[in-house]
């Protein structure tokens, strides 16, 4: 096998690995992702915690507001009682009861919003909930599939991997080195052929010398493009 066809060969190769390198990092990302468990279950909290703080803000709404009807019904019964004489504290009752008249119609108005977003809050955790134990299930299920599809890849990278090696044992430490350069440089396309006098790296015709030099030459030739070496198609 000449040279030309030896670093051809190992490209399909390293092109072939990049490829189950790729294919082992998206199923390692998945696996670590848990399926976007750990986000679910944030949010699961999160409105738990939403439930909760609605529920307490709800019973301490109800208590304030039967804490301000009994001051209400108090102070009206000592208004109306006719125990009272003096007209300056008539007009500090009258006062204080009137402030708490708009207490009391202010935590009236806030009892119905407190009490429709803690049911909110309670549908969306149910409804969460439920979403979380169906996405547990099938997780259980797609992490035992990309376990086995990770150790399928990993095997076979290693096994392409031993391959690779014992084809770049082949090759002559120069050129392999001036491979290895351009596979890096120009992603993944080191060698590339010619073909009816076209480079098809750049896609740019040949001149008749540099045909005639890569037709005489014992391996590949570097592109005038400067981005690849070229084989004979």
């Amino acid at each position: 096998m000449t040279i030309a066809k030896s670093l051809l060969s190992l490209q399909d190769t390293d092109q072939a690995l990049a490829l189950r390198r790729r294919d082992y990092r998206e199923v390692e990302t998945e696996l670590k992702s848990e399926g976007g468990l750990p986000e679910l279950r944030d949010s699961c909290e999160r409105i738990k915690k939403r439930e909760l703080e609605s529920k307490v803000e709800s019973a301490r709404l109800d208590a304030e507001l039967a804490l301000l009807k009994s001051k209400v019904t108090e102070l009206e019964a000592r208004l109306y009682g006719g125990a009272i004489t003096n007209v300056r504290e008539l007009t500090a009752i009258e006062t204080e009861h009137s402030a708490a008249r708009r207490s009391l119609a202010k935590v009236e108005e806030s009892i119905a919003p407190a009490e429709v977003a803690a049911e909110h809050a309670r549908q969306q955790y149910e409804v969460m909930t439920k979403e979380l134990v169906e996405k547990e299930s099938a997780w259980e299920t797609r992490q035992v599939e990309l376990r086995r599809e990770m150790a399928r890849v990993g095997t076979e990278f290693n096994e392409m991997l031993q391959h690779r090696n014992a084809e770049a044992e082949e090759i002559p430490a120069e050129d392999l080195a001036r491979y290895t350069r351009l596979f890096r440089s120009n992603r993944g396309i080191a060698v590339v052929r010619v073909e009816r006098g076209v480079c098809q790296g750049c896609a740019v015709r040949l001149p008749v010398g540099e045909i005639t030099r890569l037709r005489n030459a014992s391996g590949p030739i570097p592109c005038s493009c400067g981005r690849a070496l070229i084989t004979e198609g």
